[in-house]
């Protein structure tokens, strides 16, 4: 009993990491029906798992369910994901600036920490380094705009610090993409502790700017050939 336990819950694993590539590399249009059956035929495993797949991308807001629709992916465009960047390039990029002023010694240990613990985990590897990272450098961008004192800018970036689809983002992201990374949070960790608000301003517009680019090009690679991109 306990190893066809192991054996379903092993197969609704490998079809939450394929789903979820797909969903977050762009495999599947925004609003596209994912059908159990289909997709049990396709990785040749049954129902049972893909159902618990399924609802762990529900759960994660990478999917919706509807009892007239069934369950489709969430209506994320590639319109909706370049203006959550520019978004954020825009604000948070002030929220850095006002972080690196405030914060002093203390936020800049805080953030050297945060990139200790990113450094080692990439260098570490293995299966739950995607989700390492999304819960690190959440923690690093929340620290920057919790000591940027304003509560208008937290109250406007926190869902878009939050959206799931960019969260996910460290699913599809190469070794380079995280180094790269982790080479802006320290200059931005660099900036705030020398005080520089201007400097903090312009690295965050940077990290941003190159994350939108990096994103793209990883979901474009990810389509279907002949897909064309959603909301532009």
């Amino acid at each position: 009993m306990n190893n066809i336990k192991t054996i379903k819950a092993s197969a609704a694993e490998k079809a939450y990491e394929v789903l979820r590539q797909r969903v977050v590399g762009g495999g599947y249009a925004p609003g596209e029906q994912l059908k159990e059956e289909h997709i049990a035929r396709e990785l040749a495993i049954s129902r049972t798992p893909v159902r618990a797949a399924l609802k762990r991308l529900i759960d994660d807001r990478l999917a919706t369910a509807d009892p007239n629709r069934g369950v489709r992916v969430a209506e994320w465009t590639d319109f909706d994901i370049e203006e959550t960047f520019d978004l954020r390039g825009l604000l948070e990029s002030h929220a850095a600036e006002l972080a690196a002023r405030r914060g002093g010694a203390a936020l800049a240990d805080v953030l050297d920490d945060l990139n200790g613990q990113m450094e080692r985990a990439i260098h570490k590897g293995g299966d739950e380094l995607p989700e390492r990272l999304q819960e690190n450098n959440a923690r690093f961008h929340r620290a920057i705009l919790d000591a940027s004192g304003s509560p208008r800018l937290h109250s406007i970036l926190t869902s878009l610090i939050d959206m799931p689809i960019v969260l996910r983002s460290h699913f599809i992201s190469t070794l380079q993409d995280k180094l790269q990374s982790l080479s802006h949070h320290r200059d931005l960790a660099a900036a705030v502790r020398a005080g520089d608000g201007e400097l903090a301003k312009q690295v965050m517009r940077l990290h941003l700017r190159v994350a939108s680019h990096r994103f793209r090009r990883q979901r474009e690679a990810l389509k279907p050939v002949g897909a064309g991109t959603d909301g532009s």
